[in-house]
């Protein structure tokens, strides 16, 4: 692993423990055991690294999605393994880094903003094509996917708060089954 990246998995790591705003170079330059020189040289400003996390994570989130998309071929399987991800990500002890980051938004640098939007985007657009594939399956009953795939998504990311505030995932899995009751064609 490169210099760059090891930079940027501790930066990602204080992003989604402590919040972006809530960590400096020396801290990254600490876990990484270089100077902070160093890290001048690969992110010349806190912006600059900014970018390339939500950049990274957008591209490794849609990677994800594609796996599943792939490996799964039921869209309640899909939907499972995309909950999944949250669930991996609260119980690491982490939130979405996106999610941290758009609790900011007000706050992040202009070069910010169209990659955060993207990383939402993408989810969106994912989660209302599973929905509009699933009904074309007849797996399952939705009326409006775009509505229901907006409802999963920021029921999920506040469940992330939630659970992580209570220590308890019980709120991402509540969140998860009511959206699964609701779309499920009963037995």
């Amino acid at each position: 692993m490169d210099t760059r990246d090891k930079i940027l998995n501790a930066a990602q790591d204080f992003a989604q423990t402590r919040g972006f705003n809530a960590f400096s170079y020396a801290d990254v330059a600490d876990v990484v055991k270089i100077r902070k020189a160093s890290i001048h040289y690969h992110f010349p400003t806190k912006a600059d690294l900014e970018v390339a996390l939500v950049e990274r994570y957008r591209a490794r989130f849609a990677a994800e999605l594609d796996e599943i998309w792939l490996k799964n071929t039921s869209s309640t399987a899909r939907l499972q393994a995309f909950a999944a991800l949250y669930l991996q990500t609260m119980k690491a002890d982490h939130l979405c880094l996106c999610g941290m980051m758009a609790s900011d938004v007000v706050a992040l640098p202009d070069a910010v903003q169209p990659p955060l939007r993207g990383f939402f985007e993408d989810q969106l657009q994912w989660l209302e094509a599973l929905l509009e594939a699933g009904v074309h399956a007849k797996e399952i009953v939705c009326a409006r996917p775009k509505l229901q795939a907006s409802a999963l998504l920021s029921g999920l990311q506040g469940a992330m708060i939630v659970a992580r505030a209570t220590r308890s995932e019980q709120f991402l899995r509540a969140t998860l089954d009511v959206h699964l009751q609701m779309i499920s064609i009963p037995i």
